[in-house]
């Protein structure tokens, strides 16, 4: 099958272009004829909370896309169309999460449906956004009235497709779960030498919160766990890794509020793809105490970096988590449930209790099975 990815990818940073590099990497090693239109820029400036959307790292998947589509812009619309008219696809899939791309997105499958043959197909992240704005529902359905087929990643996904746009037809859609990031490099030494490196003591309990920082990532709900956890536990660490996407003096104030200074260890910034798999090594557990969800891509890296991971039971977070068996899952909102599931884990043995279990169950998300979805629509 001749297919066309659109979305953003390398030099623009981030999980979405990750994981359409790893998709198109994954679908030629399938047997498929393969393009990549990609994103100029995913935001305009004054629109992007983060440092820069640029990648940074060494260690990067180069398909050498050709760049047409930017979100605001009406004549990039024309040339993506343009450059995938002349591809002659089979098949053109979109990554959709955010509604903001709704209008260009429109406009590129509205040419595309109307002189080409070629379908199209939304990979869904979410519907219904995490932060809402004004004209959200509008914009997302201007979208997928153009679309032909929906991959959705989650079974709350799914669910949210059908409670906005009850008028989809059930034969266009089909469930495929978020696959496993494969693409991080374990790190080469033992958790010892892992935790050297932050200067932390071999034997030290160390939770790590991984990802971007905003307010629906209930990082305040694990910081408050803190007092709690650490008198269980009081040389317990917490490594928090990712940019914060809101005013970190505010999370700053809280761990001076409850005298956390000295168990909190934050990196405010983008992490380069070959430095993900120390802080995944260096731990015991990663924790998610997010206030609202669909899918996460941290479980995935997580699994496939053999970390077992405590959630909350949002969205499709308890879909891919087994109970006591590859992590724990716990109520919003609630940081005596988060102080519990550390006590819990630690005393069921901690991350070795937990490897075997998460090496089974991450086959169930595998790339071959998205593939499979993607093809189906076209048997």
């Amino acid at each position: 099958m001749r297919i066309v990815l659109v979305g953003p990818a390398y030099p623009l940073r981030g999980g979405i272009a990750q994981y359409l590099a790893i998709l198109y990497e994954k679908l030629r090693a399938a047997g498929h004829e393969v393009h990549f239109v990609s994103f100029i820029k995913q935001f305009p400036n004054w629109l992007f909370p983060g440092k820069t959307q640029i990648e940074s790292s060494e260690d990067v998947i180069d398909i050498h896309p050709v760049q047409r589509f930017a979100p605001l812009g009406v004549r990039s619309w024309w040339r993506t169309y343009r450059e995938i008219k002349k591809i002659d696809p089979d098949l053109v899939i979109f990554k959709w999460w955010m509604p903001f791309f709704g209008p260009g997105y429109w406009a590129v499958q509205r040419w595309i449906r109307k002189n080409t043959r070629a379908k199209v197909l939304y990979i869904l992240d979410n519907v219904i956004p995490h932060e809402h704005r004004p004209g959200d529902k509008f914009l997302s359905r201007m979208a997928v009235s153009q679309t032909d087929y929906f991959i959705a990643q989650s079974k709350i996904v799914e669910r949210d497709l059908f409670s906005w746009f009850p008028e989809i037809d059930k034969q266009r859609v089909t469930f495929s779960p978020h696959p496993v990031y494969d693409c991080y490099k374990p790190f080469a030494g033992n958790q010892s030498e892992a935790r050297q490196q932050f200067g932390l003591a071999p034997d030290a309990k160390v939770l790590l919160f991984f990802g971007f920082v905003r307010e629906y990532k209930g990082l305040k709900v694990l910081l408050e766990a803190m007092p709690a956890i650490r008198k269980n536990y009081p040389d317990l660490k917490l490594l928090v890794v990712g940019e914060f996407y809101q005013p970190r003096s505010e999370y700053d104030k809280l761990i001076q509020e409850l005298r956390l200074d000295d168990a909190v260890i934050i990196r405010d910034d983008y992490v380069p793809n070959e430095e993900v798999g120390i802080y995944f090594a260096a731990s015991d557990c990663a924790v998610l105490p997010y206030r609202s969800a669909t899918q996460s891509g941290i479980i995935q890296i997580a699994y496939a970096l053999d970390l077992p991971v405590i959630a909350t039971d949002v969205g499709g977070l308890s879909e891919v988590i087994q109970n006591g068996v590859t992590g724990y899952i716990i109520p919003p909102d609630n940081p005596q449930e988060v102080s519990k599931a550390v006590q819990a884990f630690y005393d069921t043995g901690g991350r070795s209790a937990f490897v075997e279990n998460i090496r089974s169950e991450r086959g169930k998300y595998s790339w071959e099975g998205l593939i499979a979805a993607i093809t189906s629509f076209h048997r």
